[in-house]
């Protein structure tokens, strides 16, 4: 095995449990649906607004519940932000609303599932939106607190 292989391997080896770790903390998505998931108006709503949002160019996450009534998404007003996932608190909210575990609907502009609008699910639903924090790359104002 050559030097950097080795360290490789070795690296890899130090850094699984932690990874593991991490990954046991971050909310479940729920598995994905064979069948298109029933969204009601007001998540459809909800769907338009995140689109508007985030455009084409727009980094962002829409998670929606299993039954289509809860909804949340994140988003970033400029290119880049402070967050280093935008599914993780899209599905957060999203289960804080429902109770259960979300699935990811849509990342940026693109969908992720299929999913159908139906009025035949009932009305009603908690959603909600959070705007990521922007970075902040002032380098020239060092002594600021």
């Amino acid at each position: 095995m050559t030097h950097t292989r080795t360290i490789a391997v070795t690296l890899l080896a130090a850094l699984a449990p932690t990874v593991f770790a991490l990954a046991a903390c971050a909310p479940s998505a729920a598995p994905p649906s064979r069948t298109p998931i029933a969204i009601t108006p007001e998540t459809n709503a909800e769907i338009a607004k995140y689109l508007r949002v985030v455009k084409s160019t727009r980094p962002g996450a829409f998670a929606v519940s299993a039954d289509g009534r809860d909804s949340y998404f994140t988003y970033c007003e400029e290119i880049s932000c402070a967050a280093p996932s935008y599914t993780q608190p899209a599905l957060r909210g999203c289960q804080s609303y429902s109770g259960a575990p979300c699935t990811i609907l849509f990342t940026r502009n693109e969908p992720r599932l299929a999913f159908t609008r139906t009025e035949a699910t009932g009305t009603g639903g908690r959603h909600g939106s959070e705007e990521q924090r922007e970075l902040d790359f002032d380098f020239n104002d060092r002594n600021r607190n």
